[in-house]
């Protein structure tokens, strides 16, 4: 039966696909659209606005959500149609911005193909707890790829794409795929090895022969970059070692057929290395050096030094940054150093903090991961049963051979399922430990980031700059002459912490009152505190806390 029309709102579709391979079992926009076509056919909906959007919504700064919102806020909108709310959002920001529309009023409605989310405290929370329900799906999917890497990294199984001269095997297992030699490029390569070790051509000539004369071609059939040279001739993997995770330390013997011996790659090594008198450097770039990239292409940030010389004698001296436009036609304009300078101190004053909460901050923290381990504690202690419970089954398996009662046969196969199931339960118990101990280092490092960082900042050389700069995280990017942090989604909630812990400092007493202490307690241990420093929590866990804040245990020896 056709419901009534209700007219009295107004709605926006919104349609996502995200480009993330990890969710490509979504449904394309054209089924999305169909969905929606049918929902708004049954229910007469009044549709003034429809976006479509082709990005993931792990991380809070999409354009098309943002336009979304924009027309909530505006009036234009007050209701939304989508086919279901992870859709909308998976990460705590996002799902924040909504509810927040539904507690003032301003949304009405949200129309899914399972359900219809009103203005009432019971479809709220479940609007709330499937999109925090996809949050956590995104979340353990990368803790299980990690680990699922680290296995067949101990299978000897090298956990990414290999380099050129070898395919993954098609046939074996997803997941596990053995590394087979290329029948095409493995010939070409080993050439290319002779030629380098006879020593009687440079890399960029035997580049050049392989790739016009004999053919060398990537697994697309494209012509490889002349730096993919340098990378065969420096990749361990062609003599039959890998090292993983990269610069762990952590080396494993390949059950890959080995291009070269060992005897040979080092050989070749000690060819390629640098002069003992390198050019000297005429310029440093604080922020080069591969430290940025472009937000529209992906391409290296390069610097540049400009002078320029007035008529009347004066002489100005210029540092830019642009884009290399190494993939073709960007239109992202140079930024000057001076732009990014001052980027970088408005973002690092934003997650400022006084020191002199630096205690209450770190107890905080400590309070907030025992609720968190204890919330995970019965898990725990049901894997560390299942886990005593498979030794139980090897010691049985072991004695029923040992009498005869099944096959070399049957107790190998039964043997290795009981491993591989034991091997995942081991690593989810140690991971948990390691989790727990690991952030509360990362999180006093973190406050003591947030107290100096802008201070060491101004007052830093270049190459400490870019130290301090880089502790932000690894994928940093320019757009529109703005850095772009959106991927690094620790430094929202840490924005917002600052922000509320600053605003509370000014309008409390001073710091030596008792009665100030139980407040900032108080406010700290508050819904939205500890959610926001529940999401900065997950992100470091499942993230290598090695790569941000590396300057803050040598800034003292630095500056």
């Amino acid at each position: 039966m056709i419901k009534q029309p209700i007219t009295a709102i107004k709605y926006g579709e919104y349609l996502r696909k995200s480009t993330d391979d990890k969710e490509k079992q979504v449904l394309s926009l054209g089924s999305q659209r169909d969905v929606l076509d049918r929902l708004k056919k049954t229910y007469q909906l009044t549709i003034v606005e429809t976006i479509e959007e082709k990005m993931s919504a792990k991380r809070p700064g999409r354009p098309g959500f943002a336009q979304l919102i924009k027309q909530i806020k505006s009036g234009k909108i007050n209701g939304i149609v989508t086919w279901a709310p992870h859709r909308l959002s998976r990460n705590s920001v996002d799902i924040g911005e909504i509810i927040n529309l539904f507690d003032t009023g301003i949304l009405k409605e949200i129309v899914t193909e399972s359900h219809t989310y009103r203005n009432n405290p019971m479809d709220i929370f479940m609007l709330g707890f499937h999109c925090l329900q996809a949050k956590f799906e995104n979340d353990n999917k990368a803790i299980d790829v990690k680990g699922g890497m680290e296995r067949c990294a101990k299978l000897g199984i090298y956990p990414g794409c290999p380099p050129l001269g070898y395919l993954p095997d098609k046939a074996g297992i997803k997941g596990a795929r053995k590394r087979d030699i290329d029948p095409i490029n493995f010939p070409i390569i080993r050439k290319m090895w002779d030629f380098m070790l006879a020593g009687t051509h440079t890399p960029y000539q035997i580049f050049t022969m392989a790739v016009d004369n004999w053919g060398l071609r990537t697994r697309t059939g494209k012509k490889p970059s002349q730096s993919t040279t340098y990378k065969i001739f420096h990749n361990p993997f062609y003599h039959g070692e890998f090292e993983f995770p990269k610069k762990s330390g952590v080396w494993y013997k390949g059950l890959h057929k080995p291009m070269i011996t060992k005897a040979e790659f080092d050989r070749v090594q000690a060819m390629m290395r640098k002069p003992d008198n390198p050019r000297p450097i005429r310029n440093y770039f604080a922020f080069g050096g591969c430290t940025l990239h472009c937000g529209e292409c992906g391409c290296a940030i390069t610097g540049m030094a400009k002078t320029k010389k007035q008529q009347n004698g004066n002489i100005h001296h210029y540092v830019y940054y642009g884009c290399t436009k190494r993939r073709g036609a960007c239109k992202q304009m140079p930024v000057t150093e001076r732009q990014i300078t001052a980027n970088t101190e408005k973002i690092l004053s934003d997650i400022q903090m006084p020191s002199s909460i630096h205690n209450f901050m770190r107890e905080w923290a400590r309070r907030e991961n025992d609720k968190q381990y204890a919330s995970v504690y019965a898990q725990q202690e049901a894997n560390k049963k299942a886990h005593e419970l498979i030794q139980k089954k090897i010691d049985g398996l072991i004695d029923m051979r040992s009498t005869g009662l099944i096959t070399d046969d049957e107790f190998q196969s039964r043997r290795s399922q009981l491993d591989e199931e034991n091997g995942r339960i081991q690593q989810l118990i140690n991971n948990t430990d390691k989790n727990t101990e690991t952030w509360l280092g990362t999180s006093d490092n973190l406050f003591t980031f947030a107290e100096q960082a802008v201070k060491r900042f101004k007052n830093a050389t270049p190459e400490h700059q870019r130290g301090i700069l880089l502790s932000l995280g690894w994928n940093l990017a320019i757009t529109e002459k703005q850095l772009d942090l959106t991927r690094e989604s620790w430094i929202e909630p840490v924005k917002q912490i600052a922000k509320g812990v600053n605003e509370h400092l000014s309008a409390s007493e001073p710091l030596s009152s008792l009665s100030f202490k139980a407040e900032l307690e108080k406010f700290l241990n508050s819904t939205l505190m500890c959610s926001l420093l529940q999401d900065v929590r997950n992100f470091f866990i499942t993230n290598p806390t090695e790569t941000y804040f590396s300057i803050t245990d040598k800034l003292d020896k630095l500056l």
